[in-house]
């Protein structure tokens, strides 16, 4: 909470003073200041009583209290009067206050995808930064103007300004922070093959001196990005399985869809490169899910901050305080009008997405028949050109010097003509193949996405990290049944298979889930011999296969089940 003011005038400044204290330390702490009334009374009394610097700490400060109520329209007006409060032109202008409250305002222009304002409060943010004398932060401000150029698609500018950061940072001895900063230029380098060579630079001064790595050269959890430009390298210069290797180290608990995208993306390069068809079929479709789930991820998010940029709650509780009744109704209604908005908005979206994959499909079967009748065509052609051939050489007097001047020009147009054909043959060969894996595709992995979307797939996912935690009775029956509904080939076979106990078939069915044996171990509450000699069992009464490591790949690929 803010200081109570005091009523005395004699200490009014003093106290006006401590409310911009108290307001300063909160902001400082990233505590949200949730009252605006002293701040209010602050800025008022320091426009007619105090210095330009305290105006401008005043307003910039109750800006703050604004943009923590979610009132950004008012935020960013209140930031404007703090800037024009200022006096560039004394020996002693509070720069670093005028730059934070440009650096805020480019902040919620950035929420709003307002680039080009962005840009301009950035670069004032970096000038009056710098005149203030903290370089660390200048640079920062300079840096995040690439930003916006980044969500343009506009690479050139964002590269440009990422590189006289790194030369700023390197002039004033932030060697730590020129690392950190690097990796955003990788993430420009990463997608352009011309550049492979200055990625390799960057990413060797980075793993020599950045300090983030720990004792095993690994980095945490919120800085493994970075392995997908390091893999990114690797598949540049063809080193598919150490590139395998970086987009799997991307891997993290709790990541959200868009953590997900470059590494499903790049597994999905890699195993193209492989041809390996079941893998390109699991991240073809991983990769599809995680893009769509981040669209609406990102829709949602977006849709939160469009609905907090303009949030009008607080005029509306100050016009119509006196009027409790007819605050309850505008609440209800305001809520009835953005949740129908929202779901207006949701519908739409999911329909179109549902319509859209509906016609992609359609076209892919319609151009998989047209392709297949061509080439059927075309097959018919060459044995019909075949077959004309023969008549003519039959039917002419093979002693006649005219007749097999005849069929000799006849057999080198047949020739030139089958070639011909055998192309267009060769070229609709290749066109099926190619179809017929996208349809594959589309199709293959549905019945995986819904099973591992499924509530106790998930929970039991997240008890097989608690070395403590066991499954009940009730977890297996729920999980036996899911897969029954989703895999009914494979619960089939492990009940017609007199050789399957139903302990072994837990432990299929915990497989299926690519559990490791020891988080199989902790959930069933038995010996690692026994998962062990359990496994063995399965794979040997499905698959014939008498080990237990290639149970997961066999139940895999024998019933599509992609785990993920």
């Amino acid at each position: 909470m803010l200081p109570i003011v005091s009523c005395d005038n004699s200490s009014r400044h003093a106290a006006m003073l401590a409310v911009l204290d108290k307001a300063d330390s909160l902001n400082c702490s990233y505590i949200p200041i949730t009252s605006d009334s002293l701040l209010i009374e602050a800025a008022t009394y320091f426009d007619s009583h105090g210095t330009p610097n305290e105006r401008i700490r005043a307003h910039y400060l109750l800006g703050c209290a604004y943009r923590d109520m979610g009132e950004a329209p008012r935020a960013v007006k209140t930031w404007q009067d703090a800037v024009n409060c200022a006096d560039t032109t004394a020996t002693d202008c509070d720069y670093k206050t005028l730059g934070k409250a440009y650096s805020q305002m480019a902040n919620l222009y950035y929420n709003q995808l307002l680039f080009s304002d962005v840009i301009e409060a950035r670069k004032k943010a970096y000038h009056y930064t710098l005149i203030s004398g903290d370089t660390l932060v200048a640079i920062h401000e300079y840096k995040m103007m690439a930003s916006p150029y980044l969500l343009q698609n506009k690479n050139d500018s964002a590269e440009t300004i990422l590189k006289e950061a790194l030369s700023l940072y390197e002039k004033y001895g932030y060697s730590q922070e020129k690392l950190k900063a690097s990796t955003m230029l990788m993430y420009i380098y990463a997608e352009q093959p011309t550049n492979l060579a200055a990625l390799k630079d960057l990413i060797d001064k980075y793993e020599a001196g950045c300090t983030l790595f720990d004792e095993n050269h690994e980095l945490p959890p919120s800085k493994r990005q970075y392995y997908y430009y390091k893999g990114r390298y690797y598949e540049g210069i063809n080193l598919l399985d150490s590139a395998e290797l970086c987009y799997g180290k991307i891997y993290r608990p709790n990541m959200t869809p868009l953590d997900f995208n470059p590494m499903y993306k790049g597994l999905l390069g890699v195993y193209q490169k492989k041809h390996i068809g079941d893998s390109i079929a699991k991240y073809a479709d991983l990769y599809c899910e995680s893009m769509d789930s981040a669209a609406v991820l990102k829709d949602r998010e977006l849709t939160a901050q469009m609905i907090a940029s303009y949030n009008y709650n607080h005029y509306q509780k100050q016009s119509l305080e006196n009027s409790e009744k007819a605050n309850k109704r505008l609440y209800f209604v305001i809520f009835l009008l953005i949740l129908s908005i929202i779901l207006i908005i949701a519908a739409i979206f999911f329909k179109q997405k549902y319509r859209k994959k509906q016609k992609m499909l359609q076209e892919l079967q319609i151009e998989y028949a047209e392709a297949l009748q061509n080439y059927n065509e075309i097959k018919k052609q060459l044995q019909q050109s075949d077959e004309k051939l023969d008549n003519v050489i039959n039917s002419s007097n093979k002693g006649n010097a005219e007749s097999q001047a005849i069929i000799d020009t006849l057999n080198n147009q047949h020739k030139v003509e089958k070639e011909k054909l055998i192309q267009q043959l060769n070229s609709y060969t290749v066109k099926i193949e190619q179809l017929e894996q996208q349809l594959k595709i589309s199709q293959y992995t549905k019945p995986s996405i819904a099973f591992f979307n499924l509530g106790i797939v998930r929970r039991i996912k997240i008890y097989a990290k608690d070395s403590q935690r066991n499954l009940s009775k009730t977890d297996m029956f729920t999980l036996g049944d899911a897969a029954k509904e989703h895999f009914p080939d494979l619960i089939t076979d492990l009940d017609s298979s007199p050789d399957i106990t139903p302990l072994a078939k837990n432990v299929c069915l915990l497989t299926i889930l690519n559990l490791k044996p020891g988080e199989i171990v902790n959930l069933l509450c038995i010996s690692s011999s026994q998962v062990s000699n359990l496994r063995k069992d399965v794979n040997l009464a499905l698959f014939n296969d008498n080990t237990t490591r290639t149970l997961y790949q066999n139940l895999s690929r024998h019933y599509r089940i992609l785990s993920f």
